[in-house]
């Protein structure tokens, strides 16, 4: 069963298509992820390292950043990116 989305190739995050539980280990289309927190279905979660400042990109387009550094695995979501067209920076 797939518990995660990939839409882009060039994204950095996935969709959670099921509720995920933090320690849960996602083996799927060649990714090997470590869920670190509680991810809500319908949510983001990294699919690899992004630096602070880094884009959040989606669907293949950037579609924030980044306010604080986000671990393979994290749950990614308003707590840890702003949306460019929030942003003042």
């Amino acid at each position: 069963m797939r518990q995660i989305l990939f839409l882009d190739p060039a994204d950095n995050v996935a969709v959670s298509l099921v509720d995920l539980s933090a320690g849960s280990l996602i083996e799927q289309d060649g990714f090997e992820i470590r869920v670190v927190d509680s991810i809500p279905r319908g949510h983001k979660l990294a699919t690899r390292s992004i630096g602070k400042g880094d884009g959040i990109i989606k669907y293949g387009e950037r579609m924030g950043h980044a306010t604080r550094e986000i671990g393979k695995g994290e749950h990614v979501h308003i707590h840890n990116i702003l949306g460019d067209r929030l942003s003042t920076k």
